[in-house]
């Protein structure tokens, strides 16, 4: 169709028209103060609750109230002096997943269903987690956010566990650790292959969560092939490392560059082709953040227990991730000793709802430190891993506080629920708690100034959490709700208790030992009794191969009660009993409050300062000084204060500057939060509406 010239020109006048408006509109738009997008309809900030893990906080040693009060922790101080504050008991069996589910539920894990991070259930291999706590469709009931959106609210997670594969329509899900839902990098250390001690010692310790993708690689240094980068300089023969990770090409060049006669290696020059200089570090030096691409397989669950794809099928199922990576050097020494750590950027956008979010988070806050060391931790053996512990620790605080301000700025959500992961990994770590806390035995023999070196770092630590409360309350307005809390304590650990051992030696479990990695493989169909993460012992007199089933009958009877007499008669060789308590199946959810049918054949609580773990070794010992420093996992939460954990609440309803005289349960943080956004609470809800914290 024709159109006329002065058609043409009212045509041009109205596009014009609209052009001009449409970007007026653009301008008055508020844009977040990252200035990388516009945010269309800004939401007022209702909630904001803070939750790091494993922030022990207790009447005595680690009184975060009296720390405040003397102005150690102002940010914190501010917040008392604006609501209500005091101490919160978590559940058995006392670890992150299960508290977790209880404060975002309002409810016990008999009426949530997560009784332990790694869960088996009937009709499945135990050589497999069937059910795994952290993923959000473990869980048996919905967590306040899902119910929030229900009612009408917004919501944001920042690494929550529990938050993922996602629930949510609409709101952000930003990292939800470990719950089985996109495409996770973790920190990985090359270790020298030479150090065979530490790889029998390790065994499968060296994998996520014991089964997963490999934390410690040990690698063998060559002389030196195809580099047409020039040599560095050294005084001793140079070595090479190959430091292929997730498909990604990496290689070092170890060298000596002091003339002193011995051959101390004392930098890493790094290079992905051979030919061009990416970094060139000595012991203790971080570079900064490089670019690289990381492959992913989609077809492969990184689980060494779980059937696998041909290995055809899993490569052509890998993608291409770009990201990040700073290279650290840890340690070196001879000519085969060295321990060097890649840290991944911990986000990239397959880790966020909507993946649009990442690249915006990217670039105003630069890569993702979640969190220090990984799980298992890996830096725990020898003193240069301490100052790379610290140094993450201080990037992790710094993030989380910067992402709070960001979050807020942005106005997309009513409710922001967030996370940091490195309280836990520093009081569960070598270094610290065991020569702060009277109860641990090492806390006699540690010196009086290295005592206090250790509690400055770990007031740090407290300081980088009230860091981020200060950013909270500086963005948040006065009719924001801010709660603090934390799902656990953390007690000292000084003895492991390999119950498998044990089982061992009465000729309960077989097994057989790779002696020189220290991995084992278990002979199901031959062992009738085991441990497993992280409380729980399965039995059957016919023996554990094939889909688990409970048994029943006289020799299941008879199993069951030669085993809880062999626990009950376990001492120490200081004649310490490390049991606690063991629960029948049957009786879980009357005496622990556990779902029945997500727990083992007997159920076992540790005495604190000791910790059940799974690991079989060839020297047959049940009892083993650790090198963590605290635990948290299977103790009962009443017999010890170290368990208890801060709550603090503060905004629109509830009564300023006022202490609670004991601690409340973790159930009835969720109910009370309800209240106060004016929300339903749903009948499947435990917990009470705390009388002494609103303001009626």
């Amino acid at each position: 169709m024709k159109i006329d010239r002065p058609r043409r020109l009212i045509a041009l006048a109205l596009l014009l028209l609209v052009t001009v408006a449409a970007g007026a509109m653009l301008y008055l738009l508020p844009w977040d103060r990252s200035g990388s997008s516009p945010v269309a309809g800004r939401k007022p900030l209702k909630l904001y609750w803070f939750i790091p893990d494993g922030l022990r906080a207790d009447h005595d040693l680690f009184d975060l109230f009296r720390w405040a009060e003397a102005g150690e922790l102002p940010n914190l101080k501010k917040l008392m002096a604006r609501g209500t504050y005091g101490y919160s008991r978590p559940v058995f069996p006392g670890h992150t997943p299960t508290n977790f589910a209880t404060l975002l539920t309002g409810s016990t894990p008999r009426v949530h269903g997560i009784a332990d991070g790694p869960m088996h259930v009937e009709g499945y291999p135990l050589q497999m987690v069937s059910k795994g706590g952290f993923s959000s469709v473990a869980k048996k009931v919905p967590p306040i956010w899902y119910t929030l959106e229900e009612q009408g609210l917004t919501s944001t997670l920042v690494a929550v566990p529990g938050s993922t594969p996602p629930e949510l329509d609409e709101g952000a899900i930003i990292r939800g650790r470990w719950g089985g839902w996109g495409v996770d990098f973790p920190a990985v250390i090359f270790h020298s292959a030479a150090d065979k001690e530490l790889r029998q010692y390790q065994g499968l310790g060296n994998r996520v969560f014991n089964f997963g993708s490999e934390l410690t690689r040990f690698v063998a240094p060559a002389a030196p092939t195809g580099w047409r980068l020039a040599m560095p300089k050294s005084f001793s023969p140079v070595r090479e490392v190959d430091l292929n990770s997730w498909g990604a090409p990496m290689f070092g060049l170890l060298y000596d560059s002091h003339d002193d006669g011995r051959a101390d290696y004392d930098r890493v020059l790094f290079s992905h082709d051979k030919a061009t200089s990416l970094a060139d570090l000595t012991v203790g030096e971080w570079s900064g953040w490089l670019p690289i691409k990381l492959s992913w397989e989609m077809q492969n669950d990184y689980n060494i227990y779980t059937p696998k794809r041909p290995g055809w099928e899993r490569e052509m199922s890998a993608v291409g991730v770009d990201t990040e990576v700073a290279l650290n050097v840890i340690r070196l020494g001879g000519p085969d000793a060295f321990r060097i750590q890649f840290f991944y950027n911990n986000l990239n956008s397959y880790l966020v709802k909507p993946s649009s979010l990442y690249p915006e988070i990217n670039q105003a806050l630069g890569p993702m430190v979640d969190f220090p060391d990984n799980y298992p931790p890996q830096l725990i053996y020898y003193p240069e891993d301490r100052a790379t512990f610290l140094e993450e620790t201080n990037r992790s605080l710094d993030w989380h506080r910067r992402v709070a301000g960001f979050l807020i700025d942005r106005r997309d959500s009513e409710v922001i629920i967030h996370d940091v992961y490195t309280p836990n990994q520093m009081l569960v770590g070598r270094w610290w708690l065991g020569e702060l806390d009277p109860a641990s035995r090492h806390y006699a023999a540690t010196p009086e100034a290295e005592r206090q070196a250790r509690w400055r770092e770990v007031k740090e630590m407290y300081q980088g959490i009230d860091a981020i409360l200060g950013e909270i309350m500086d963005k948040a307005d006065d009719e924001t709700i801010i709660v603090f809390s934390s799902d656990h304590g953390i007690v000292p650990l000084d003895r492991e208790v390999r119950l498998n051992n044990l089982f061992a030696e009465k000729g309960l479990l077989k097994y057989t030992l790779n002696r020189e990695t220290g991995e084992y493989q278990i002979d199901w169909a031959k062992t009738k009794a085991i441990f497993l993460q992280m409380d729980n012992i399965y039995l059957n007199p016919a023996g554990l191969g094939g889909n688990y089933h409970r048994a029943s009958g006289p020799e299941y009877e008879k199993l069951r009660n030669q085993v809880i007499e062999l626990l009950s008669n376990l001492k120490d060789d200081n004649g310490v009993a490390p049991l606690s308590k063991v629960v029948k199946w049957e009786a879980a959810e009357q005496e622990l409050q556990l779902p029945a049918d997500r727990v083992g054949d007997l159920v076992v609580a540790n005495r604190p300062t000791y910790g059940w773990v799974e690991e079989v070794t060839g020297d047959g010992q049940v009892f083993h000084d650790s090198l963590k420093g605290g635990y948290k996992q299977a103790i009962l939460p009443e017999s010890t204060d170290a368990m208890l954990t801060p709550f603090v609440i503060a905004g629109p309803g509830v009564k300023k500057n006022q202490r609670l005289e004991q601690p409340i349960r973790h159930i009835d943080q969720y109910p009370t939060i309800m209240t106060l956004l004016g929300k339903t609470i749903p009948d499947f809800v435990e917990g009470k509406p705390l009388d002494e914290v609103l303001r009626r």
